[in-house]
């Protein structure tokens, strides 16, 4: 089987560890590295290069000088999400096959854009979602798809995740990202706000990783969308312009209730294998509940026996292969390497394809909005509807 040449756009502090994922895949090939920051597609290319012994990757500064020269036909783009749709956009209208990483994007026009641009160029695109995979995700997938939940009428899910020192601002001359928690370097002229920070004033825009797995058990789509949030000003990080929580009540196409919250600027406590990321899933025969804290258990609940404790379920998926299991993100950062190599080999539209991903933007884009507007309940479009 022939081996996709693979171009990566962004060399920020997620590739390196991607590119660890990517070095051990045997059907793609990395060719080219590009970041405007010095130095720093040099390094990642290094840190491929240690753990895909004999590979040959040529670095830029330059995105239209790697795409002139271009020795690929697959382009993974992992820079600032506001900007990441006119790179992926482009780069299919040249002809190559796009992913793109968490969240897709932040602006409304650009999910058009997005589903536009794979329609009319016919290219395969795929959002670099994972949490989608962790096995017991799957597990209640197949379980809904069983009828064990009866019909779902309520699902909810959180992403909290705190870090004391997240990269709030950029060098302008080195492109480093500089982990603080005030807003002191706002005065440098030397240093401007990370996509991060810009958008941690609506925590909610970060929500593929909740939307995403709740949906492939659910099906549908959200429909409607109404936000509340705290007030713009971390509590906790003080002078970063972030709202600590936002929490949102959607209504999905089957019928099904989502209660959604994120938050990244306050602590919170953490699940056990999941870290920031909580999941329930409530049908009229059955209850599933990942762990609230990190001394709780999963559990499941049905009227004939009650609570019972699930621990069998984890995010690991132990029958995988060695490439799966080996992964980060408890095995389900190999997936979306796996299925968009799959669907370029073989001709196949990838599982998480540009209307599952613009699915889990809009919503999230609209929730923003409507929390802008004091929580009014806004209709999310259908970009499957012709």
């Amino acid at each position: 089987m022939a081996k996709i040449k693979m171009g990566v756009l962004g060399a920020g502090p997620r590739t390196g560890a991607l590119l660890k994922a990517y070095a051990g895949y045997k059907d793609v090939e990395v060719t080219a590295i590009c970041d405007r920051a010095e130095g720093m597609a040099e390094d990642v290319a290094n840190t491929y290069k240690k753990y895909r012994d004999g590979a040959s990757v040529k670095v830029y500064r330059d995105y239209e000088t790697m795409m002139r020269e271009k020795n690929f036909e697959a382009l993974l783009v992992t820079i600032d999400p506001t900007h990441q749709i006119d790179y992926a956009c482009d780069a299919m209208e040249r002809g190559c096959h796009v992913m793109t990483e968490v969240p897709v994007c932040t602006k409304l026009e650009d999910c058009f854009k997005l589903v536009s641009t794979v329609e009319k160029t016919g290219m395969k695109y795929q959002l670099a979602e994972q949490t989608r995979y962790w096995n017991f995700i799957q597990n209640w997938r197949k379980m809904a798809e069983n009828g064990v939940f009866g019909k779902i009428l309520m699902v909810e899910g959180q992403y909290m995740h705190y870090e004391p020192t997240w990269d709030l601002f950029v060098n302008v001359k080195t492109g480093e990202h500089v982990h603080a928690n005030n807003s002191n370097l706002d005065k440098d002229p030397n240093f401007v706000r990370s996509w991060r920070y810009n958008i941690f004033a609506h925590p909610i825009l970060y929500l593929p990783h909740t939307l995403s797995p709740l949906l492939s058990i659910t099906g549908g789509r959200i429909e409607r969308v109404s936000c509340i949030g705290t007030r713009k000003g971390s509590y906790t990080m003080h002078g970063v312009e972030a709202c600590d929580i936002e929490s949102a009540i959607m209504y999905n196409s089957n019928d099904v209730i989502f209660n959604v919250r994120a938050g990244f600027t306050s602590p919170h406590p953490h699940q056990t294998d999941t870290y920031a990321h909580w999941y329930h899933v409530r049908g009229d025969k059955a209850t599933a509940e990942w762990c609230r804290s990190e001394i709780d258990t999963n559990k499941f609940w049905t009227p004939e026996k009650g609570w019972e404790a699930r621990p069998e379920w984890k995010c690991e998926d132990a029958d995988a292969d060695e490439f799966i299991r080996n992964s980060e993100h408890g095995g389900a950062d190999g997936y979306p390497i796996k299925y968009f190599a799959e669907a370029i080999l073989k001709d196949e539209t990838p599982p998480m394809d540009v209307y599952k991903a613009v699915e889990t933007a809009a919503p999230a884009i609209l929730a923003a909005k409507s929390a802008e507007m004091g929580g009014a309940l806004l209709e999310v479009p259908d970009f499957r509807k012709k």
